[in-house]
């Protein structure tokens, strides 16, 4: 991309190999390459290299000194390739910019505003100071009393329940008298 009208892109290097099938189209297309107007520009060194056993793919080396490759492994036109340089001569010689976080930078982040300690100004609205605390009279509760005991208590002892020991009536049909 140009930047006060000098391209950021200085040297463009591409890479493939003399016998491999994913390079294939880089060698048929290779002449042809050379005398395209995108790279007959005098800013932009272009340098061919072969290098064995390698996908074909292309470095660009920038104004600042940062490379970027692309790899052109598997592609079958000669347009795909020309937008593959292109993308590497059209684009800053800097790190993508990370967009995770925050999208939206402001001075206040919420619609409601920013928090304040005085935000309910309590002194302007006095229904929002807590009530006065009320206090009661201490109540008084005696003492237990200890009734001391002649004898130990026994709790293994089987005591009766009062309330069985008195008879119930019993309910169900009385007996018609014979008249």
């Amino acid at each position: 991309m140009c930047s006060r009208g000098i391209f950021q892109l200085k040297f463009l290097q591409i890479f493939y190999c003399d016998y491999g099938g994913s390079s294939a189209k880089i060698r048929l297309f290779l002449p042809t390459l050379i005398e395209h107007p995108l790279l007959n520009q005098p800013k932009i060194n272009l340098q061919i290299y072969m290098k064995k056993n390698t996908h074909p793919y292309l470095n660009g080396i920038y104004v600042n000194g940062y490379q970027k490759q692309i790899s052109l492994k598997g592609l079958e036109e000669d347009q795909e390739i020309i937008d593959r340089i292109a993308l590497l001569r059209n684009s800053f010689g800097q790190q993508s910019v990370r967009h995770a976080g925050r999208k939206v930078t402001t001075l206040t982040p919420s619609i409601q505003g920013g928090w304040n300690e005085n935000l309910f100004k309590t002194n302007i609205y006095p229904r929002h100071q807590m009530e006065i605390s009320r206090s009661y009279p201490p109540v008084e509760v005696p003492e237990p009393r200890i009734v001391p005991r002649d004898k130990p208590i026994d709790f293994y002892e089987k005591r009766v329940d009062p309330y069985q020991q008195i008879q119930k009536p019993r309910l169900g049909v009385k007996k018609a008298s014979n008249i």
